[in-house]
């Protein structure tokens, strides 16, 4: 690590310049300079809490959607599914909603999709029942995201995927139906896991 010395009259600038900083730091806190410490650590809380009360919102809003979401089920083929647009800060919060719509839906096929930062992202999951049925969240993922000149990927029973696309959401999400049956048609006929593309 370097250290460098300041002397004389560069050491009386450095002290000045550094002065002047703390002045303008405690202008901007409204505090006097000796309790800027203070106002930063009690800023930092205050932003602290603020995040935290906008995770809770963010939550809540998650589990309202949630509910309003289970009366969107359709059935194809004997599957429940479920394709929907909602509103997500990130893919953590598509994840977790689509986990409490599988523990609430049982056995079922669910894919939600949200504009996040500008662009399409998506979440698929598919219940074990129904990966051996054919079904595979990673290629099912894959495909609806193409729609919106993305792609994707991931295990059978959880994957995600993203696209450049923000304005065919809506068209790729209605792929889904499509996806499922034609997984069910090709799982019938040669009982291998692929979705058709």
């Amino acid at each position: 690590r370097r250290i460098e010395a300041v002397t004389g009259r560069g050491a009386e600038e450095y002290v000045r310049q550094r002065l002047a900083i703390l002045e303008r730091a405690a202008a901007e806190l409204g505090a006097a300079p000796t309790e800027v410490e203070e106002k930063v650590a009690a800023l930092l809380e205050e932003l602290h809490e603020e995040r935290r009360e906008i995770a809770r919102l963010r939550r809540e809003l998650a589990q309202r959607q949630v509910e309003a979401l289970l009366d969107r089920v359709e059935e194809v083929e004997g599957i429940k599914v479920l394709a929907a647009q909602v509103e997500a800060a990130d893919v953590v919060g598509l994840r977790e909603m689509s986990d409490w719509l599988r523990d609430r839906l049982g056995s079922a096929v669910i894919v939600l999709g949200a504009v996040m930062k500008g662009r399409p992202g998506f979440v698929a999951a598919v219940t074990p029942d129904l990966v051996e049925r054919g079904l595979h969240a990673g290629k099912l993922v894959d495909q609806v995201a193409r729609v919106t000149g993305g792609g994707g990927g991931g295990r059978p029973t959880m994957a995600q995927a993203g696209g450049r696309e923000a304005d065919r959401l809506g068209e790729a999400l209605q792929r889904v139906k499509e996806l499922v049956k034609g997984a069910c048609d090709k799982s019938f006929i040669s009982n291998r896991t692929t979705i058709s593309p």
